[in-house]
């Protein structure tokens, strides 16, 4: 008789076994994950994530639009929002849903996709950001006398929101309680300022639950309508769109904004 399956060795088969068939699949070269977050986010129900790398198996488990558990095995083993990062930088690779039937007892990163896609996003940002200065140049710089040349005249607050995220039919600037301070382009306003006051105000305290402090900005779309805000000092951006573009690109654009008006 051969030796007895192990305890982890009978519970990865029963877990490969019980999960079925994939309810989605494909190359991370022709979707990213990305893109698939956001399209599980707008389903009910729990799915699980596999997406095979070279020395291991990524695995990210979610709830509805919510994450609630990221790994990644293997040779080198992650977990949480460090996982979830390096997942996420994934160009290539091959990826399937399953409708999980075991589910981590507790989870490491509970959280809006949105929210923390934005998060991931600020962090790959500031992570790639460098600054290269050649100090003899600077120097020679230094000593240059230019003739001076007129100061472009500013865009306007709304140009820079226009130009940064041309998709947008509506913007509004709120205060924290939802008044309206200023709009610009056409659209339900007091809709758009009740709704992203709201969520603002649960993603700081989703923000202080994780530990990430406070979320800066925020995009969520349905079929027909995205929403997205972005959080200045003691106002907020709230913006309204067609949903043409991913969550992810909106997410890009928000922190070129951000950037922009700190300007």
């Amino acid at each position: 008789m051969g030796q007895p399956f192990s305890k982890k060795e009978m519970g990865l088969k029963n877990v490969a076994h019980l999960n079925g068939s994939p309810v989605m699949q494909g190359e991370l070269k022709t979707i990213s994950l990305a893109d698939v977050l956001q399209l599980l986010g707008n389903r009910s129900g729990r799915h699980l994530i596999k997406i095979s790398l070279s020395h291991g198996i990524g695995k990210i488990y979610l709830e509805g639009p919510a994450l609630y558990h990221v790994e990644i095995v293997g040779d080198e083993e992650k977990e949480g929002f460090e996982a979830f990062v390096g997942l996420l930088q994934l160009k290539e690779g091959r990826f399937e849903v399953y409708k999980p039937v075991v589910w981590p007892e507790k989870g490491n990163l509970k959280g809006p996709v949105q929210a923390l896609l934005i998060e991931a996003v600020r962090r790959q940002d500031e992570a790639t950001e460098e600054t290269f200065l050649n100090e003899d140049l600077f120097d020679q710089a230094l000593e240059l006398n230019p003739p001076e040349a007129p100061e472009p005249e500013p865009s306007s607050f709304w140009t820079k929101v226009r130009e940064t995220l041309p998709e947008i039919r509506l913007g509004a600037v709120v205060d924290p309680e939802g008044e309206v301070k200023e709009s610009h382009g056409e659209g339900e306003v007091e809709e758009l300022s009740g709704f992203v006051s709201y969520a603002c105000f649960q993603l700081r305290e989703i923000g202080e639950l994780l530990g990430m402090g406070e979320l800066k900005a925020f995009a969520i779309s349905g079929k027909r309508k995205l929403y997205a805000a972005l959080v200045a000092e003691e106002k907020i951006l709230g913006l309204a769109g067609v949903p043409r573009k991913g969550l992810l690109w909106w997410s890009k654009k928000l922190l070129e904004l951000e950037k922009g008006t700190e300007t």
